[in-house]
C-alpha cells in the first residue's frame, strides 16, 4: 500500500470517529510532500529522521512533539492492519518543552480591555471599538472557540430564548449555547447598531468589520494583541505565549467550575454537561481546559473540607 492512499484510510477513520483531524492531516500531508508516495513498506527511519530533526541536547518545540505524535498514531495503525511490521519512527528525546499554561481572565483584565477608550483604536482596525468589545463579552460569557463567534450568522442567534445555536464545527457536532441574560442583552444592542436598517440574510455573519466584511481571525487575532497591549494584560511568567483570544475559552471553564463549587453543586456529575455546552466529544478534552488556578483549588479545597466534616456527622 502507497503512503498517500494509507494516510487517506487513517484520516477518514479518524473522522469517522468524529474528529475533524484537520491539522493531523496537514501534518501527514507535509510528511508525505517530503517522502514521497512510496510504499509503506519502504519506509525507514531515515525517512522519518529527515521530517523530525533534532540534535541530542538540544530543546526541541511542542510543534516537533505534536508531529511526532501524529506519526506515532499513523504507524500503530497502519501496523495494527498489517500494512507496516514495526515502527520507523526514532526515538524522541527525553525532555519535553514545557507544558503550555493558559491565561485566565480576571474580572479587573476585562476592566481593561472594556475601558480602552476608542482614541486607543487605530482608524484602520478591521473591528469598530464596539465590535471588539462585544466580540470579547461573547467569548468570555459563552466560552465559544474564536472561530465559532465571528462565523456566528444571524439566523442562529435566538434573543428571544437567548439561545445560540452552533452548527458542525471541530468534531462536526452542533449544539446549542443557551446564554445569560447579560450576553442576551449585549448582543441584542449590537444587533440593533449594527443591523438596524440594513440588508442582510440568515447565513450573514452577525460580527463584521468597519466595512461590513466578515471578520477573519487573523483580523481578531492580531487587533486583540494590540488592545491587551493598550490595556496592560500582560503575563510575567516566562511563557511562551501572551494572553490569546483562546484563553477566554479556557477561562469559562475555570469559572464555571468555580461557580457549581460556591454553590455546592456536584461538579463531577455537571463535568459531562460542560463539555457538552463547550462541544467536546467527552470530559478528557474538557479536562485540559481546567487549569487549576489557586481560586479553583480553594473552592475544590473548601467543597472537600466540608464533605468531610459531613462525613464525620454521619460516621
Amino acid at each position: 500500500m502507497r503512503l498517500a492512499f494509507a494516510i487517506e484510510e487513517f484520516v477518514n477513520y479518524k473522522q469517522s470517529l468524529g474528529a475533524s483531524y484537520k491539522g493531523e492531516f496537514n501534518r501527514l500531508k507535509a510528511f508525505l510532500r517530503q517522502t514521497g508516495d512510496v510504499q509503506l513498506t519502504d519506509l525507514r527511519i531515515h525517512h522519518t529522521q529527515a521530517h523530525l530533526p533534532f540534535v541530542d541536547g538540544t530543546p526541541v518545540t511542542s510543534g516537533w512533539f505534536k508531529k511526532y505524535e501524529t506519526l506515532d498514531r499513523f504507524f500503530r495503525y497502519a501496523q495494527v492492519r498489517g500494512y507496516l511490521q514495526h515502527s520507523v519512527l526514532p526515538t524522541p528525546p527525553r525532555e519535553k518543552p514545557r507544558a503550555f499554561v493558559p491565561y485566565i481572565y480576571s474580572i479587573e483584565d476585562m476592566r481593561r480591555l472594556l475601558g480602552v477608550p476608542d482614541s486607543q483604536y487605530a482608524p484602520g482596525d478591521p473591528l469598530t471599538p464596539y465590535t471588539m468589545r462585544t466580540f470579547l463579552l461573547l467569548l468570555y460569557g459563552t466560552g465559544m472557540r474564536m472561530g465559532e463567534a465571528i462565523r456566528l450568522p444571524i439566523e442562529d442567534i435566538n434573543l428571544d430564548d437567548a439561545m445560540l445555536t452552533v452548527r458542525e464545527t471541530k468534531f462536526y457536532k452542533s449544539r446549542l449555547v443557551p446564554v445569560g441574560r447579560d450576553v442576551a442583552s449585549i448582543l441584542r444592542r449590537y444587533k440593533e447598531r449594527q443591523w438596524k436598517g440594513k440588508t442582510y440574510d440568515s447565513k450573514t455573519p452577525f460580527l463584521r468589520t468597519r466595512r461590513d466584511t466578515a471578520v477573519k481571525d487573523y483580523h481578531a487575532d492580531h487587533q486583540f494583541a494590540r488592545l491587551r497591549m493598550a490595556a496592560g494584560v500582560l503575563r510575567f511568567d516566562n511563557a511562551r505565549f501572551q494572553p490569546r483570544l483562546h484563553d477566554f475559552r479556557h477561562t469559562f471553564a475555570v469559572n464555571r467550575l468555580v461557580a457549581w463549587y460556591r454553590e455546592g453543586k456536584d461538579v463531577q456529575r455537571l463535568l459531562p454537561q460542560l463539555s457538552t455546552y463547550l462541544g467536546h466529544v467527552g470530559i478528557d478534552e474538557t479536562s485540559h481546559y481546567l487549569r487549576m488556578t489557586r481560586e479553583l483549588l480553594q473552592e475544590a479545597n473548601a467543597r472537600f473540607e466540608q464533605y468531610s466534616i459531613e462525613e464525620e456527622r454521619h460516621a
